[in-house]
C-alpha cells in the first residue's frame, strides 16, 4: 500500500509481542530491521532486554546490555525490572534480589513495579515465606502495595501452579480507586490462561452492586457479565460453565447467569456451544426463548442461507424450544416469499405446522395485501386458535397504506367474528376494537381520503351479519367528530352496534377551566368550597339523605383538613363515627399530616393506627409518614417512631429521591435541636431497611449534634464511622475548619492521615486547601496549591466556589481564583465566571471591572459569553464599560440596551433612536484615527440623520404600524408601510426594521426583502446592524429552501463582527445536510471557527452531526462512516446521529445502513463507546422497526444502561407529543426499572394531547408495573381527569404546576451531587 514503516512501528510490534508473552527471534528481528535500513534506538533495545528476561535468557539480556552500553544508552528502571524477572525465571533468585542493590548504587531508586516484579519472581516458584517476609519489610518502611501490585502476585501464583495461596493475598485488597477495571482485566487474563478457580475468586472480590440476594434489590444481571462472557468466548468446559453459573446464581451476583451465558454464545454465532447450553438450561428444567436464537438465525438470514435457517429451526424443535410466529416472520418467510404455497414449502422443510406458523403466514399474506390467501388460512387451521391482537396492526396497516379491498377486509373479519364468537364480550371485542383502532390512525388528510373505503368496509360487515358493542360504537362517535367526519360513518357504526344508542358523546362542558397559566386550581382549597359542601350537607339532611350526607361529611374532613382546621376536622370524624361509618382510606394521610403540623402527636399516632386497623391495605405516601415519624421523635416516642420506619417498609413504600428528601427534612429537624440520639437511632433504621441511601447530605446530620456542642472528637468519631460503612465523609469541611481555627494542628494532622488514606492524596490536599482558604489562611493554602503534582481537579473546585457563593465568602472566593493560576490544567474561564457571578449578586459593578483587569495582567483571553457576563454586570451597575474593553462586545451591549430602552420611548422620539443607530454605525468599526475625508463622511451623514429627523411624521400612523406588529399582523403592517411611502411619510430604521421581523415571523420572505430593499434605495450605506434581524433572514431563507442567499448573509454577519446564533447556524446547516450538500455545512463550520470564543457559536459535535447527514444524502457513506469513526475514537465527542440514521432508515438504504451498522458495532466494539449504537436503536424505535430495535438490543444490551441517552429522547419525544414513539420504546426495553422513568413523559404526552383515556391507561399500566406516579404527575393526573368530569384515585397535590416542576428539578439535581 505504499506505507513507510519506521523504528516506532517496531518498537510498537515489540511491545505487543511483551504483552502476549509471545516468543520470538530477538537475531531474526534485528536482521529484519537492517534488512530494511531501520536502524534500532534505545526502546527497541529496552524491549529486547525485557524480552530474553521473559524467556529466562539471562546472557541474551547481558549481551544487550553491554552493547547498550557501548551507545551510551541509559538503563532504565523498567529494565531494571525485567532483569529481575529474568533472574527470577532462570531460577537466580539471589540475583534477582541482589538487582535493587544495583539500583540504588546506579542512582535509580527502587519503585512499587520493581518490588511487584520481585514478589512476582517469588510467587512463580511457590516461595511464599519469601514473599511475606519482603512484604513486611516494605511495611516497616512504610510502602504499601496497591490492589493491581497484588492482583499481578495473584496471577503469577495461579499461572504457576500456586492457586492455593491466593486467598491469603486477595484479603490484602483495599478496593482502591481503579480497582474494578483492574480486577476484570485480571479475570479475563487468567480464564485466557485456563486458571478458572482463580478468575472466580478474583471476581468474588469486586464490590457488590444490588446484589439479586439483597431484599428489595432489582438483582441487576449484569453483575459478573465480562466473567460469563469470556469463559463463552474462550469455550471453557460446560460442566466448568455451569458450575460457576450455579455459584454465581447462590450467591446473588447474577439472576440469570446461564441465560447471559447462551446469550453470548449466540452473539458469537457458535452453534455448537450455544446448543450445549440449551441442553443444561433444559436438564435444569429452566425457560429458553426463542429470541435467544435470533442472531443465529440473523447470521443465516443475512447470507441468505434458507438451509441453515432451516436447521436451526429443526434444532429447536428438537430441543423443545418452539419458534414464536415473530420468529417465523422474520428469518424463514421472507426467504421462501417466492414460494407459490407457503404453507406446504414449511411442511417441505420439515417444519410442524401449528398456530404461531399460521399466524407467521398470515401476517405475511396480509402485509403483501393477499387478504383472500389470509382468510383462506384462517378458515382452514381455525381463526380461534389465532390471537387477532397479533396481526390486527398488521391489518390496520394494510387498510391504511395498500390498495383497499373493503369486501376482502369483510370476509376476513367475518371470519374472526365467527371464530371468536363464544369468546366475545365488550371488553373482548376483537372486530370493535380492530374497527376502533381503525379510525385512531386515520387521521386529517388521511381520514377524508379513506371515509368511502372505510364507509364500505362497514357496510359489508352488516351484510355478513357482524355486531359490535354499544359501548366501542361510542367511543368511534368520538372520534368520528374529532376527525370530522361525515355523519354517515357515524351512521353506519351505529348499524352494527349490537344495542340501541341512547345517548351520543359530547365535549365536557361546565368543567373547570385552566387559568392563563394552563393549571386547574383546587377548589378544595378555597373556603367558599367548604361553605358549599355544608351547604349541601344541610340540603342532604333536610331530605334524609343519610348515605348524602355521610359522603359529603367525609368530604368536609378532608377539606378542613387541608385548610388545618384540624379542631373541626376532628369534629366532623367523630360525628362520622357516631353513625356508625367510617372514614375513607384517603381521609386519613390528610388528616394525618394536619395533626403532625399542629403538633397532636396522640392523636395523629391514633389515626394511624385506625388507618391500618380499617384499611390494612392502604399506602401513604412517604411525606405523610415522615411527618408522623418526626413528630413521635420531636415529643420523645422514639420507639413510636421506629416502629412507623418498620410499617413504611412493610407496606413497601417506595424508595426513591423523594423519600430521600422527606427524610433529610426529618433529621434535619431533629439535628438541628441537637437530639442525637433520635438522629443516630432513625438514621440507622432506615439505612438498615433500605429506605434511604447514604449521601453525604443526609449522613451530615450524624456531625451536626457534636459541632453545635463544638465537641470536634465526637464530630470525628462520627465522621470516621460514617466514612468505614458508607465510604462518605459528612461535615468533613466545617471540621477541618473547627480545627483550624482552634488551632489543633494534632487533631489536624490526624485527620489528614486518615483521610489521605481513605480518599487518596489529591483529595486529602484540597480538603485542606479549602478549610485554610475559608479560615483566612491564605500563605498556607498557596503552599499547598504550590506541591509538585498538584493538578486541578474540576468537580472539587466547583464545589467550594459554589459554597463560597452561597455563604458570601468573597475573599476566600477571590483567593481560589487567584492561587490557582499557575494550577495545572485549571480552567481558568470557570473560576472567573464564579467570582462574577459572586459580584452579580453582590450589584458590585466596579468588582466586576476589576476581573477584567486581573484577565489582562493574566495575559488570559476569556470566552465570549464571559465577556459579555462582565459588560452586562458593569452597566447594570450604572458604570461605563473600562475603555480598553472589547469594542465589538461594547457595541452589541449598546445594541441590546438600545433595544430593551426603546420600548419605554414614546412614539414621537425617534431622534434618540436614529442617533442611537449612527453611534452604533460609527462604533461597529475598529478604532483607528479617522481620515479627514473619513471625519467629513461622518459629519454629512449625521446632518442628514438630523434633517430627516425634523420631517413631520404622522403619529396616528407609526401607532398603527406598531401595534400590528406587536400582534403579528403582517397584512396590517404591510398595508401600513405601503400608505407611509404613498403618503411620503419617512419611517425610521427601527420601525422599518420591527416590519421586517414581523414579515420573517410568519415567514413573508417576499415582503421583508422588499422593505430592506426600500431601506437600501433610500440609503445605500446603510447596513442591518441588528444580529437578530440578520438571524431571522438566514433561518427564513434556509425554510424556504434558498440555502445559498441564507450562506451568504450569515458571510456578511461574520464579516461585521456578527454571531449567527444557535438556531440560525443549525437551521441552516439542517437544510444543507437534508440536501447533501457538504461543501455547504463546512463552509457553515468555517464561518462559525471564525468566531470560535462567541456564545451561539455552534458546537463541534452538532457541526459534525449535520456533516455526516450531508455525506449520507450525497451517497457518500465511506467518509460518513470515517467521520463517525474518527469522532467517536475521541473521549471528548459527543456526536449524535439519531436523525441522520431515522431518514436512512425511512430511505431504505439498505446497503449503505449495513455499511453505518458495521461502523456503528466497530465503534461500540474498539472503542467502547454506545452513543451511535443507541442511535441506531432509537432510530429503528422512532421508524417502527420494532423488531430492528430489540435485535440491536440484544445485540448490544449495554444500550439499555445508557439512561440519559434513552431518557433524553423520550423527553423529545414528549415535546413533539409523538406518544407512539415513548410507547414502542416502554415495550422495548425489558427491565422495569429502565422503563419507569419513560412512563412519566408518556403522561405527560397524553396530558398535553388532552386525551385523559390515554392517560388513565398509562396509569393503569404503570400501577400494574409498580410506578409509582410523581408529584407532578399526579398533578397532571388529577387535573385532566378532572376537567374530564372524573375522580382521581388519590388525593390531588395541592400546590401549583411550577412548584412540583421545580422541585423536581431540584430534587433530580441533589441526587445528581
Amino acid at each position: 500500500m505504499g506505507a513507510k514503516y519506521d523504528v516506532g512501528h517496531y518498537n510498537a510490534q515489540l511491545k505487543v509481542y511483551l504483552d502476549s508473552e509471545h516468543k520470538f527471534s530477538a537475531t531474526d528481528f534485528l536482521a529484519n530491521m537492517e534488512a530494511k535500513d531501520i536502524q534500532p534506538n534505545r526502546v527497541t533495545y529496552q524491549h529486547l532486554v525485557m524480552a530474553y528476561c521473559q524467556q529466562g535468557d539471562i546472557e541474551g539480556a547481558r549481551k544487550v546490555l553491554e552493547f547498550m552500553k557501548t551507545k551510551d544508552f541509559p538503563i532504565t528502571e523498567a529494565v531494571f525490572n525485567a532483569l529481575i524477572t529474568g533472574h527470577g525465571r532462570a531460577g537466580d533468585m539471589e540475583n534477582a534480589k541482589g538487582i535493587l542493590d544495583v539500583m540504588r548504587n546506579t542512582g535509580v531508586e527502587p519503585s512499587l513495579d520493581t518490588y511487584t516484579a520481585l514478589l512476582c519472581a517469588f510467587a512463580e516458584h511457590g516461595d511464599i515465606e519469601a514473599i511475606e517476609e519482603f512484604i513486611s519489610e516494605l511495611e516497616k518502611t512504610e510502602t504499601s502495595l496497591m490492589d493491581s501490585d497484588y492482583l499481578q502476585l495473584v496471577y503469577s501464583l495461579a499461572t504457576h501452579g500456586h492457586s492455593q495461596y491466593i486467598p491469603k493475598f486477595l484479603e490484602k485488597i483495599r478496593h482502591d480507586q481503579g480497582y474494578v477495571q483492574d480486577a476484570i482485566a485480571t479475570t479475563s487474563q487468567l480464564i485466557i490462561a485456563e486458571c478458572d478457580d482463580a478468575a472466580f475468586e478474583v471476581l468474588l472480590t469486586l464490590p457488590p452492586v444490588g446484589n439479586a440476594g439483597e431484599e428489595g434489590s432489582t438483582g441487576d444481571p449484569n453483575n459478573g457479565y465480562f466473567f460469563i462472557r469470556n469463559m463463552v468466548y474462550h469455550q471453557r468446559p460446560i460442566d466448568t460453565l455451569a458450575k460457576f453459573c450455579d455459584q454465581l446464581q447462590e450467591r446473588g451476583i447474577h439472576t440469570v447467569p446461564l441465560q447471559f451465558a447462551l446469550k453470548c454464545a449466540l452473539e458469537d454465532n457458535n452453534a455448537e456451544y450455544a446448543y450445549s447450553i440449551v441442553k443444561v438450561l433444559k436438564e435444569k428444567n429452566l425457560p429458553v426463548r426463542a429470541h435467544y436464537f435470533w442472531p443465529l438465525l440473523a447470521s443465516c438470514q443475512l447470507d441468505s442461507d434458507l438451509e441453515g435457517v432451516t436447521a436451526i429451526l429443526r434444532t429447536m424443535q428438537e430441543l423443545e424450544v418452539s419458534a414464536d410466529a415473530d420468529t417465523y416472520s422474520k428469518y424463514l418467510v421472507p426467504l421462501i416469499s417466492e414460494s407459490t404455497d407457503l404453507l406446504t414449502k414449511f411442511q417441505e422443510l420439515g417444519l410442524t405446522v401449528g398456530p404461531e406458523e399460521i399466524l407467521a403466514l398470515v401476517r405475511w399474506e396480509i402485509q403483501n395485501n393477499r387478504l383472500d390467501v389470509a382468510s383462506a388460512l384462517l378458515k382452514e387451521h381455525g381463526g380461534e386458535n389465532i390471537l387477532f391482537e397479533a396481526y390486527k396492526m398488521s391489518l390496520v396497516e394494510a387498510f391504511i397504506n395498500k390498495q383497499q379491498d373493503p369486501e376482502a377486509f369483510a370476509e376476513l373479519l367475518d371470519i374472526v367474528y365467527k371464530s371468536q364468537q363464544l369468546g366475545r364480550s365488550e371488553e373482548n371485542d376483537p372486530v370493535g376494537y380492530f374497527l376502533y383502532n381503525l379510525l385512531e390512525e386515520m387521521q386529517g388528510g388521511m381520514a377524508r381520503r379513506r371515509e368511502g373505503t372505510f364507509l364500505e368496509l362497514l357496510a359489508s360487515l352488516k351484510n355478513k351479519g357482524v355486531q359490535i358493542p354499544v359501548n366501542i360504537v361510542k367511543g368511534m362517535d368520538k372520534l368520528i367528530k374529532r376527525n370530522n367526519y361525515s355523519p354517515d360513518v357515524f351512521d353506519a357504526a351505529v348499524g352494527l352496534a349490537d344495542a340501541p344508542l341512547r345517548d351520543r358523546w359530547q365535549p365536557d362542558e361546565g368543567m373547570p377551566q385552566p387559568d392563563e397559566g394552563g393549571e386547574v386550581q383546587l377548589d378544595m382549597m378555597e373556603p367558599e368550597s367548604i361553605n358549599q359542601i355544608e351547604s349541601q350537607l344541610r340540603v342532604a339532611r333536610t331530605k334524609g339523605l343519610t348515605r348524602r350526607a355521610i359522603h359529603l361529611l367525609r368530604m368536609l374532613v378532608k377539606a378542613n383538613c387541608l385548610q388545618d382546621n384540624v379542631e373541626r376536622a376532628l369534629e366532623l370524624k367523630k360525628e362520622v363515627e357516631s353513625l356508625g361509618e367510617l372514614l375513607y382510606a384517603i381521609n386519613y394521610p390528610s388528616l394525618i399530616e394536619a395533626l403532625c403540623k399542629e403538633g397532636k402527636v396522640q392523636e395523629a399516632w391514633e389515626a394511624n393506627q385506625e388507618l391500618n386497623r380499617n384499611y390494612p391495605s392502604f399506602v401513604m405516601d412517604g411525606w405523610k409518614y415522615c411527618c408522623l415519624v418526626q413528630l413521635l421523635a420531636e415529643k420523645g416516642r422514639l420507639q413510636d417512631a421506629l416502629n412507623t420506619i418498620d410499617e413504611m417498609k412493610s407496606k413497601g413504600v417506595q424508595s426513591d429521591f423523594r423519600l430521600q428528601n422527606n427524610f433529610f427534612q426529618v433529621l434535619h429537624s431533629l439535628a438541628e435541636k441537637g437530639d442525637l440520639e433520635s438522629t443516630r437511632a432513625l438514621f440507622d433504621k432506615a439505612m438498615e431497611l433500605g429506605l434511604v441511601r447514604p449521601t453525604n447530605n443526609l449522613a451530615s446530620h450524624l456531625v451536626t449534634p457534636f459541632l453545635l456542642k463544638d465537641d470536634l472528637e465526637g464530630a470525628w468519631s462520627a465522621i470516621k464511622d460514617c466514612e468505614e460503612k458508607y465510604r462518605i465523609m459528612p461535615r468533613l469541611h466545617d471540621l477541618l475548619c473547627a480545627y483550624i481555627e482552634k488551632g489543633d494542628t494534632d487533631s489536624l494532622q490526624t485527620a489528614m492521615d486518615y483521610i489521605s488514606n481513605s480518599k487518596g492524596e489529591m483529595n486529602m490536599l484540597y480538603d485542606l486547601v479549602f478549610a485554610f482558604l475559608s479560615k483566612g489562611k491564605h500563605k498556607e493554602a498557596r503552599k499547598i496549591i504550590e506541591t509538585p503534582g498538584m493538578r486541578a481537579l474540576d468537580s472539587r473546585l466547583n464545589w467550594f466556589a459554589n459554597l463560597c457563593i452561597q455563604n458570601n465568602m468573597e475573599e476566600a472566593l477571590e483567593q481560589l481564583v487567584i492561587q490557582t493560576k499557575k494550577l495545572f490544567s485549571s480552567d481558568r474561564d470557570t473560576m472567573y465566571t464564579y467570582l462574577l457571578q459572586y459580584y452579580d449578586q453582590q450589584q458590585n459593578g466596579e468588582k466586576a471591572a476589576h476581573v477584567w483587569t486581573m484577565m489582562q495582567e493574566e495575559d488570559f483571553l476569556p470566552q465570549d459569553t464571559t465577556l459579555r457576563y462582565i459588560a452586562s454586570i458593569i452597566q447594570r451597575s450604572g458604570q461605563p464599560l473600562p475603555a480598553d474593553f472589547p469594542d465589538w462586545i461594547a457595541v452589541q451591549q449598546d445594541s441590546s440596551t438600545s433595544s430593551s430602552d426603546g420600548s419605554s420611548e414614546s412614539d414621537d422620539d425617534d431622534e434618540k433612536k436614529q442617533a442611537v443607530y449612527w453611534k452604533l454605525r460609527v462604533r461597529a468599526r475598529p478604532r483607528q484615527a479617522q481620515t479627514p475625508v473619513q471625519t467629513q463622511g461622518v459629519q454629512q451623514r449625521t446632518q442628514e440623520v438630523q434633517t430627516a429627523s425634523e420631517t413631520p411624521q404622522d403619529p396616528a400612523l407609526i401607532a398603527a404600524i406598531k401595534k400590528a406588529c406587536i400582534d403579528q399582523d403582517t397584512e396590517a403592517v404591510n398595508a401600513a408601510v405601503a400608505q407611509a411611502e404613498a403618503q411620503g411619510v419617512p419611517l425610521s430604521f427601527s420601525i422599518l426594521s420591527k416590519c421586517i421581523m414581523t414579515n420573517l415571523s410568519k415567514g413573508n420572505l417576499e415582503e421583508a426583502e422588499n422593505i430592506k430593499k426600500r431601506m437600501l434605495e433610500k440609503d445605500p450605506g446603510i447596513t442591518l446592524t441588528s444580529g437578530n434581524i440578520r438571524n431571522k433572514f438566514v433561518i427564513t431563507y434556509a425554510l424556504k429552501g434558498r440555502s445559498q442567499d441564507a450562506l451568504k448573509m450569515m458571510e456578511e454577519m461574520v464579516s461585521d463582527g456578527l454571531a449567527p446564533n444557535k438556531i440560525a447556524a443549525k437551521t441552516l446547516m439542517y437544510s444543507m445536510a437534508s440536501k447533501g450538500d457538504v461543501e455547504g455545512v463546512q463552509q457553515v463550520a468555517q464561518h462559525l471557527e471564525r468566531l470560535n470564543t462567541l456564545r451561539d457559536s455552534v458546537p463541534e459535535y452538532l457541526v459534525d452531526s449535520h456533516l455526516f447527514n450531508a455525506y449520507l444524502k450525497s451517497d457518500q457513506v465511506e467518509a460518513a462512516c470515517d467521520l463517525l469513526e474518527s469522532r467517536m475514537s475521541e473521549s471528548e465527542s459527543r456526536m449524535r446521529v439519531v436523525i441522520a440514521l431515522g431518514d436512512l432508515i425511512q430511505d431504505q438504504k439498505g446497503d449503505a445502513l449495513d455499511k453505518v451498522s458495521a461502523t456503528v458495532e466497530k465503534i461500540a466494539r474498539f472503542f467502547n463507546r454506545y452513543e451511535p449504537v443507541v442511535d441506531l436503536f432509537l432510530a429503528y424505535v422512532d421508524r417502527n422497526k420494532v423488531e430492528e430495535a430489540r435485535h440491536q438490543l440484544q445485540r448490544f444490551p449495554a444500550i439499555e444502561e445508557q439512561m440519559d441517552m434513552l431518557v433524553g429522547h423520550a423527553v423529545f419525544c414528549s415535546q413533539r407529543k409523538d406518544a407512539d414513539t415513548i410507547n414502542r420504546l416502554i415495550d422495548i426495553l425489558p427491565s422495569p426499572s429502565h422503563r419507569q422513568p419513560m412512563f412519566f413523559f408518556l403522561l405527560r404526552c397524553h396530558y398535553e394531547k388532552d386525551d385523559v383515556d390515554a392517560c388513565w391507561a398509562t396509569y393503569q399500566r404503570m400501577q400494574s408495573e409498580g410506578v409509582e406516579l410523581d408529584e407532578l404527575s399526579q398533578k397532571r393526573l388529577a387535573t385532566i381527569l378532572k376537567k374530564h368530569g372524573r375522580e382521581a384515585p388519590f388525593e390531588e397535590p395541592p400546590e401549583s404546576f411550577n412548584f412540583y416542576k421545580k422541585k423536581l428539578d431540584q430534587t433530580r439535581l441533589e441526587a445528581l451531587s
